[in-house]
């Protein structure tokens, strides 16, 4: 969200949208881990249990791997790469992200995008690995049909101090099993957030314009990242 519109938010809207800014990315990155092994699931009932069973495996092999992690801090950017991103349906999240102009992109785009799309939110996940502190999880139960090919996983993150954030990820099953397209907390979404915000530049410059944006952020990152490794 930019300071234009964030400056135009009521107090109560703002201050809910410094609050996901604030969770977003930590609490997204951490439940995720848990969809690795989604693909296995046959039962959708079952869905919770298995996002429980894999949040503890995979949180405490981060555990496991922390000095690694000091020392090689890339080893993060690895973990997401293979444990989350292959099941995220960004495709599908591109196209709800950019609505309407989605639609109206051209073959190239609908792949360029895509891509950078996908790159930031690696990154992005990534750092916010790098900042896990002990959250704990609260997993509420999945109300879902037995045909049900799109559903709602709810959770809650526990903290220390304040009340539980609400964190609810949207699923559907692919030719590859289930995979995430949305995430919201506290009642924001993921999507709809980065929407309002791409939304605007395309308005103002164009989806070309957008991507070129996205892909010159990426490849600082990038060598911000090369840059730290380098030093270690």
């Amino acid at each position: 969200m930019n300071t234009t519109q964030t400056k135009h938010m009521p107090n109560h809207s703002r201050n809910k949208a410094q609050r996901i800014s604030m969770f977003l990315v930590l609490t997204a990155a951490v439940i995720m881990l848990a969809f690795a092994s989604m693909a296995t699931a046959n039962e959708k009932q079952a869905a919770d249990q298995i996002i429980s069973e894999t949040t503890s495996r995979m949180l405490a092999a981060l555990k496991q791997e922390q000095d690694i992690i000091t020392q090689h801090p890339a080893r993060i950017h690895e973990l997401a790469n293979t444990i989350i991103m292959p099941h995220v349906d960004f495709q599908r999240m591109s196209s709800w992200v950019l609505g309407k102009h989605w639609r109206r992109a051209t073959a190239e785009q609908k792949q360029l995008f895509p891509a950078q799309f996908r790159s930031l939110i690696l990154r992005t996940y990534a750092t916010a690995l790098s900042e896990y502190t002990d959250e704990s999880i609260r997993y509420l139960p999945l109300r879902a049909s037995e045909d049900a090919t799109d559903v709602t996983v709810k959770t809650i993150i526990e903290r220390n101090t304040g009340p539980g954030i609400p964190v609810a990820y949207r699923m559907h099953q692919t030719q590859q099993g289930w995979k995430v397209y949305d995430i919201s907390i506290d009642g924001i979404s993921l999507v709809n957030n980065y929407r309002r915000s791409f939304s605007s530049e395309i308005r103002r410059n164009g989806l070309d314009n957008l991507i070129n944006k996205l892909t010159a952020k990426n490849n600082r990152l990038a060598a911000k990242h090369s840059q730290l490794a380098s030093n270690q």
